[in-house]
């Protein structure tokens, strides 16, 4: 078999959610074309499919060693490194693949949710019996609870609290939803756990389905990711040297539990050391500071004077050497600039220095950056920060990249070497070569960004790998260039109708229909989203996921927070008659239901 046969394989058997069976295919397929970056991706999702996301990672790694570009890459080991709470390196992997594809939804939501576990204090829990507890016969005592605590007191009393309360109370299984959406929900589970009284009846009745706060603490304590802060102080370049006193802190022990009536003998109060006189400063140092001092009100040459006096009597210090750098700096009198940190550069090869060092690559890379020499600038910046990891440097190195990135890009572009990507794209995509159909298409999009032909054949061939998320994006892009693209149009609607989106499916084939009414294609995908939409296709578990995702959509969200909405659920659970006059009255609240029904959150009947 070839490694394409055994990747399809895997890609049905991933579909099948038989993850072993799918990493095992992969394996196979690897084994075949080593080189091949998706197959790496594919299997890194499969690993975080078995919740083994140390391999995860590993196969996202090597996915983006092998194609650096391929946004999905950076996707893969940030959903890696999250679950794996490393929290901060998933922030840097996530942000990488934006500057790759910054309109890549799903590396945008996994940085929202690295950046929200850096700001919080715990992980959010992921089996909250909260839904549970307002099955209770004792639910009036909870809420009149709820209103004596002066946490949730503010907003317990609340009409569109307590309606989505009610609602949640009739309809259990949108619980876990709303406390995502709603902070109120949370801090009442909170109070209720807290509270004795609380704590008997709830407990009474959810004996061994829920933690007791002992547990539940344990688990916050796991869940929580301490970040440490680092406090990187930004030296003026002429200001090199600080005197620091060293003070010294009596120590003074705790006090200690001893038994009643019982006085521990006092210890001797500890003297603290007389202060130590003032460092002299030294001439060479004074030659420095009238230097920086002549340098701050741009007088270079006088500065230069300085600089030299001060060298005259200390040779040895390199952050001398670094302060005439700057000088050259401003002069435009590069070479002299070079010259110098090399000189300084040499000593700290005896005496070993990293902050020194750093501080003269920094300054070195910074010449090569004026001189237009990016490649140079870019490795000296990264030599820097192997010495030093100064903050200031890392954003100095990443603006260098991007400069050299988008040159790079524009010097690439060449629309008839693209249109010869193309055809042997196409070529691929006709003999089932879809990975190599991907390359070429890739390349084209490199040699001619602008043209729309060329993301949406790439999203074709991604359709054909089933990775429709990412053919999403390139008709998105396609769309950008060409909004009345009816094949882009056309892609994105049958690739949110495969992922069970039917309400962004539905709303694809309308937008099509909008420009070419008479289009068989586009009405026969309408006409079956709706059917599909009606039917509630699928199994029940495949309709509670696909309500979960659904759940992840801000519009969505934002229409579940709606005072009107939550009312006009409550209505359609106590008095049905009630809340379909309500959406007979109401187009703009009845294409809002609509929409919830569609997305699979809402469910009729």
């Amino acid at each position: 078999m070839s490694a394409q046969q055994f990747k399809d394989l895997g890609n049905q058997a991933f579909t099948a959610q038989k993850y072993q069976e799918a990493v095992e295919f992969y394996s196979k397929a690897i084994e075949l074309a080593p080189n091949d970056h998706i197959l790496y991706s594919n299997r890194s999702g499969s690993w975080a499919s078995l919740k083994d996301y140390n391999k995860a990672l590993e196969d996202s790694e090597k996915c983006i060693q092998l194609n650096p570009g391929f946004a999905k890459g950076y996707q893969r080991k940030g959903l890696a490194q999250h679950y794996l709470q490393d929290y901060v390196s998933a922030i840097e992997t996530y942000k990488n693949g934006l500057e790759i594809d910054p309109n890549n939804q799903l590396i945008r939501e996994g940085l929202k949710a690295a950046e929200d576990q850096i700001k919080s204090q715990f992980g959010q829990q992921q089996n909250n019996p909260f839904a549970e507890a307002f099955k209770n016969p004792n639910i009036a005592k909870l809420l009149g609870i709820l209103q004596r605590d002066p946490r949730t007191a503010p907003f317990a009393s609340d009409p569109t609290f307590m309606q989505l309360i009610g609602l949640m109370i009739s309809n259990p299984q949108m619980a876990s939803q709303f406390m995502q959406t709603d902070p109120r929900i949370q801090t009442a589970l909170t109070v209720i756990l807290e509270n004795p009284e609380a704590q008997q009846i709830f407990f009474s009745e959810f004996a061994g389905k829920v933690k007791t706060p002992q547990q539940q603490q344990q688990q916050n304590q796991k869940m929580e990711e301490e970040v440490p802060h680092q406090d990187h102080q930004h030296e003026h370049d002429h200001n090199e040297h600080e005197h620091h006193d060293h003070q010294h802190q009596q120590h003074q022990e705790p006090p200690r539990h001893e038994p009643p009536r019982y006085e521990p003998p006092k210890q001797p109060r500890r003297q603290s050391p007389p202060p130590q006189p003032a460092k002299q400063v030294e001439e060479w140092e004074v030659q420095k500071n009238l230097g920086n001092e002549a340098y701050k009100h741009k007088e270079f040459q006088k500065a230069l004077e300085f600089y030299d006096k001060a060298l005259q009597l200390n040779a040895q210090e390199p952050l001398l050497y670094n302060n005439k750098a700057a000088v050259f700096i401003e002069l435009k009198q590069y070479a002299q600039g070079l010259e110098s940190l090399e000189d300084g550069l040499k000593l700290l090869e005896e005496h070993k220095d990293f902050q020194k060092k750093g501080k003269l690559l920094a300054r070195k890379a910074k010449i090569f950056w004026l001189q237009d020499d990016l490649q140079s600038a870019i490795d000296t910046y990264e030599r820097s920060l192997l010495e030093d990891n100064i903050p200031s440097t890392k954003e100095d190195l990443r603006k260098v990249q991007k400069i050299k990135k988008e040159r790079d890009e524009q010097s690439y572009i060449n629309p008839e070497i693209a249109e010869q990507n193309n055809a042997q794209g196409g070529e691929f995509f006709k003999s089932g070569k879809f990975p190599d159909a991907v390359r070429e298409y890739s390349e084209a999009i490199k040699r001619n960004p602008q043209e729309p032909k060329y993301y949406t054949n790439r999203a074709t061939a991604y359709m054909k790998l089933m990775e429709f998320q990412t053919a999403v994006y390139d008709c998105e892009k396609a769309l950008n260039l060409d909004p009345k693209n009816l094949k882009a149009i056309i892609k994105k609607a049958n690739c949110h109708s495969v992922m069970k989106e039917y309400h962004k499916a539905q709303k694809e084939y309308e937008k099509g229909l909008a420009l070419d009414p008479n289009n068989d294609e586009l009405k026969q995908g309408l006409e079956k989203t709706k059917i599909q939409i009606l039917s509630g296709s699928g199994s029940e578990e495949e309709q509670k996921q696909r309500a979960s995702r659904a759940m992840q959509d801000p519009e969505i969200q934002q229409i579940l927070r709606e005072p009107e909405i939550i009312n006009l659920l409550n209505d359609m659970q106590q008095n049905p008659q009630n809340g379909m006059k309500a959406l007979k009255e109401n187009k703009d609240m009845a294409a809002k239901v609509e929409k919830l029904i569609a997305a699979g959150v809402l469910r009729m009947g």
